[in-house]
């Protein structure tokens, strides 16, 4: 299992020369073993999670549109205003908002204390960033910020040619901005709902962030999905939300908030609190239960695989998602049924 205590990552200050841009960051996914920077194609996890502290007065980065990469924010702490496309919007503890591709966004403390969020991003191999204030751009894959002198297709492919008619430039479709309204929860105003097995051994409360977000339930990016799900759950005293089970495909992250409680894995039994945060990869049985005497309250962060395939090792069942099903197997030879 992997585990960690917030308390126990550093902050990392980050500055810009003036001070404009000034921030203090706890890295968690590096904590939990994820190369900086790096998803799944380079030994990293399908998200990458951090907490991110603003002075007063000051952004965390400059004013940017990402051409592949999605954000989430959970505003823990403070108030601050978005700039999201031409759009001012006020945010304060309790709000959560998600900046797809091509949303041009920036995030500033507008406040009097320290402003705190959680910020949630998928890891993309390919990506680019614009900075429409300073007519940047930068990229992960080129390891460089830089601006663009416009060339012809063939420029430097082959020798010019006296009079000839320049390629035509490619254009660029122009991104459509949803309201930041639409992209924006309050954590408060969302109804719990609950969930109950027949028998109530297992027993629980949600708020679907991602859902009340507009992303469409258990569907990936490019069919109505986000690239991530997050959760708000509490557990009742005594209760715990799933059976014991993993997952071959989807990574699981849960970040404990209130109450204390028992994580179970193979390799045995793990006490958390609030600040503990528990990684779990595809492979790796777990389920945790209230232990405590109060509602135990959790984030969880979930990519979403197209397909994935569940075991229950307790029950010796097996099920996957698409289409939901589950079933106990049966042995059959490969050539059974075919022949």
């Amino acid at each position: 299992m992997h585990r960690i205590h917030l308390s126990a990552i550093p902050e990392e200050e980050q500055r810009s020369p003036r001070g404009k841009f000034h921030s203090f960051s706890r890295n968690v996914s590096l904590a939990l073993g994820a190369p900086r920077g790096g998803g799944l194609w380079n030994g990293g996890h399908p998200f990458d999670v951090q907490i991110r502290r603003l002075p007063p007065g000051a952004a965390v980065c400059p004013f940017h549109l990402h051409l592949a990469q999605w954000e989430l924010f959970v505003v823990r702490a403070g108030e601050g205003t978005v700039r999201s496309g031409s759009e001012r919007q006020a945010v304060k503890a309790g709000d959560v908002f998600v900046q797809p591709p091509g949303t041009p966004h920036q995030l500033i403390n507008t406040g009097n204390t320290d402003l705190e969020v959680f910020i949630i991003a998928d890891n993309p191999q390919l990506d680019l960033c614009h900075y429409p204030d300073s007519d940047k751009w930068g990229g992960r894959s080129f390891g460089r910020v830089f601006r663009v002198t416009d060339a012809d297709y063939f420029d430097g492919e082959e020798e010019p040619v006296a009079g000839a008619v320049p390629a035509a430039p490619l254009k660029r479709p122009e991104a459509t901005i949803t309201p930041f309204a639409s992209r924006r929860v309050a954590i408060d105003a969302l109804p719990w709902e609950n969930f109950d097995s027949p028998k109530r051994k297992f027993r629980g409360y949600s708020k679907e962030l991602s859902i009340a977000l507009g992303a469409q339930r258990n569907k990936p990016t490019g069919l109505g999905g986000h690239p991530f799900e997050l959760e708000l759950g509490k557990l009742p005293p005594g209760f715990s939300g799933c059976v014991y089970h993993s997952h071959a495909a989807q990574w699981e992250f849960y970040i404990f908030l209130e109450g204390t409680g028992t994580v179970r894995t193979a390799d045995g039994r793990h006490a958390v609190g609030p600040g503990d945060v528990v990684l779990h990869p595809p492979g790796e049985a777990h389920q945790f239960i209230n232990t405590g005497a109060t509602d135990l309250q959790y984030f969880l962060i979930a990519d979403n695989p197209l397909v994935d395939i569940w075991q229950y090792p307790d029950s010796g069942k097996w099920g996957f998602n698409a289409p939901r099903k589950f079933f106990r197997p049966a042995d059959a030879d490969y050539w059974d049924g075919e022949e």
